[in-house]
């Protein structure tokens, strides 16, 4: 007796980039962003690789609190190639979102991106108001233009006030 293997079909979706400001704007909400951090970096071995830079080369970091209607719903964790977007840290993230400020100066070409059910870490907890073993939607992304990447994004989701919505076609 031989073991059958059913053929696998690929399916390929489409992930839009969409703006978490224009999100909860379009589900009737209000949108505020709290800045924790807005500086400039050392590349971690991480970071150079997911942005094609040689470790330690300088990089932009942000770490954002967005609120729907006043509740944390994304904690944004960003790294900026610098040579993508050289005001970075001149932009006042409180008013524009990182996505949105982005999406003008180096416009999207090309995201890569994984989606992941995991726990949140000390730093993502504490912003969220929400335990360590609540669980968490986590997307990571990596964005290009022309063939750049231009930023890796780790966003995390508490489980219970967010769903990833999208559509695809086979």
């Amino acid at each position: 007796l031989g073991a059958e293997v059913a053929q696998l079909h690929r399916l390929s979706s489409t992930l839009n980039v969409r703006d978490v400001h224009d999100e909860i704007v379009d589900r009737g909400g209000v949108h505020e962003s709290i800045v924790h951090a807005l500086t400039r970096g050392k590349a971690t071995p991480q970071q150079a690789a997911e942005l094609g830079l040689k470790r330690g080369a300088p990089v932009f970091l942000s770490l954002i609190t967005h609120l729907e209607n006043g509740v944390a719903i994304q904690c944004e964790e960003r790294a900026v190639n610098p040579a993508c977007a050289s005001d970075y840290l001149g932009q006042d993230f409180s008013r524009v979102t990182p996505t949105h400020y982005l999406l003008e100066v180096a416009p999207l070409s090309e995201a890569r991106y994984m989606i992941e059910a995991a726990l949140p870490g000390e730093v993502e907890a504490r912003l969220l108001g929400i335990s360590r073993r609540e669980p968490c939607l986590v997307v990571k992304r990596i964005t290009y233009s022309r063939g750049v990447a231009v930023t890796a994004v780790k966003l995390t989701h508490p489980g219970a006030r967010y769903q990833l919505q999208g559509s695809f076609s086979a």
